[in-house]
C-alpha cells in the first residue's frame, strides 16, 4: 500500500505545483475612475452674447479629459424645493417653461469633446423676457467618464439630480464654482 502510495502523492504534488509565467509589465496606477462636477455661476444670456455662453472643458476645470463617449449632463438651478425641505432643486437641461408669459423658452446646450455652449431657445423674444430668466444664472455640469458609466451597474434616472448625486457619490462640498466669463 505505501510502494501505491508514493508515486500518487507525486503525482498530487507535481499537479498543484502548476505552472508560473512572468508578472507582466506594471500598469498604469489605478484608483477611483470620477467625473468631474463644477457649476457655472452667474451666467447672463443677453442680447450682446447672442443669449449663448460658449466654455472650453479645459478652461472650467483644467484637469478635464472628455472623450467623445462621456457623458455630459447639465443642469440648471431652479430654486429651493417648493416643499420647503431645504433642497437645491435641479433641473436636467433642455428645460422648457411655459410660464415666462411671453412663449415657449427652452435652457438647452451642445457639446463636443472639447467646449461646451448653453443658449436660449425657442418661441419667445428674448429681449422682452425678465432678468429671472435670462441673469445671474447657476449651472451644474456633471462629466462621467463612458467607461466608469459602463462599469456602475444598475440604472439611474438623470433627470433626477439627487439620484445621479447618490448613484456616482457626487461629494458636493467639492465642486468648484466657475463664475461666467
Amino acid at each position: 500500500m505505501t510502494k501505491k502510495l508514493i508515486p500518487l502523492l507525486f503525482v498530487i504534488a507535481i499537479l498543484f505545483q502548476g505552472c508560473k509565467g512572468d508578472d507582466g509589465a506594471p500598469g498604469v496606477d489605478g484608483g477611483t475612475v470620477l467625473g468631474t462636477t463644477f457649476d457655472l455661476t452667474k451666467v447672463n444670456f443677453t442680447s450682446a452674447n447672442k443669449y449663448l455662453t460658449s466654455y472650453t472643458f479645459a478652461a472650467t476645470s483644467p484637469n478635464v479629459k472628455v472623450l467623445e463617449s462621456d457623458l455630459v449632463l447639465i443642469y440648471i438651478y431652479w430654486g429651493e424645493d417648493v416643499l420647503g425641505n431645504k433642497l437645491d432643486a435641479w433641473r436636467l437641461l433642455p428645460q422648457t417653461t411655459f410660464n415666462t408669459g411671453l412663449g415657449t423658452l427652452i435652457y438647452n446646450f451642445d457639446r463636443t469633446a472639447t467646449d461646451f455652449s448653453i443658449f436660449l431657445d425657442g418661441n419667445v423674444d428674448y429681449s422682452k423676457l425678465s432678468t429671472d430668466w435670462t441673469s445671474n444664472q447657476t449651472f451644474r455640469v456633471v462629466i462621467i467618464p463612458s467607461d466608469f458609466s459602463s462599469r456602475k451597474s444598475g440604472t439611474v434616472d438623470y433627470s433626477d439630480y439627487e439620484a445621479v448625486k447618490k448613484f456616482y457619490n457626487i461629494d458636493e462640498s467639492k465642486i468648484a464654482k466657475y463664475p461666467a466669463k
